[in-house]
């Protein structure tokens, strides 16, 4: 044998030692960013989920005084599900409060300036609604002038301030936000 072999051992080539290192640090950032990604997605479709239920309470809200006025009787059940009605939509507000004010101020008054424009009709429909009596025909049904006006203003508020939370516009800083909140009417 060659005292030479014995002497030096066999090592990788440096272009292959390169090329295998690449090849494991781009997979490890490959899967990395992938993980990152799939996390962002997830937490996307959380928000939109949290903020389309809160669009569909500020509705129910709104519709809730229609409820008490088309009642058919004022018996016990129908009473006792009309206020289990209320109660319900009362909690999920105070829920949707919650969440809105831990994921952003900005839209959380956004929501409360919508709540509170819509409190002193909301509470004067409900109350004329209670003191009608029960609905006892289907020609009944069409309200006329009850209710509280069109609220739709309150929904489209609410619905365009939504899109600052998702993509790009979500980097806008809260300062900035409700400066530009203010500038386009969508708060006081």
């Amino acid at each position: 044998m060659d005292p030479a072999t014995l002497a030096a051992p066999a090592t990788t080539p440096q272009p292959l030692t390169a090329i295998l290192i690449l090849a494991l640090g781009s997979s490890v950032v490959a899967g990395a960013l992938g993980h990152i990604l799939t996390g962002l997605r997830a937490g996307a479709t959380i928000r939109r989920d949290r903020y389309a239920a809160a669009v569909k309470l500020l509705v129910a809200r709104i519709e809730y005084p229609y409820r008490i006025r088309r009642r058919t009787s004022d018996d016990p059940e129908v009473l006792n599900a009309l206020a289990t009605t209320g109660h319900d939509l009362q909690e999920r507000l105070a829920e949707i409060r919650a969440w809105i004010s831990t994921e952003s101020t900005v839209l959380s008054d956004v929501l409360d300036n919508c709540l509170t424009s819509l409190d002193a009709p909301f509470k004067q429909a409900c109350t004329d609604a209670w003191n009608a009596a029960p609905i006892a025909s289907a020609a009944q049904m069409n309200l006329g002038g009850f209710g509280m006006g069109n609220q739709q203003h309150l929904v489209t508020t609410m619905e365009r301030t939504l899109t600052y939370r998702f993509g790009h516009r979500r980097l806008i800083p809260e300062f900035l936000l409700r400066r530009l909140f203010k500038q386009h009417g969508l708060l006081p």
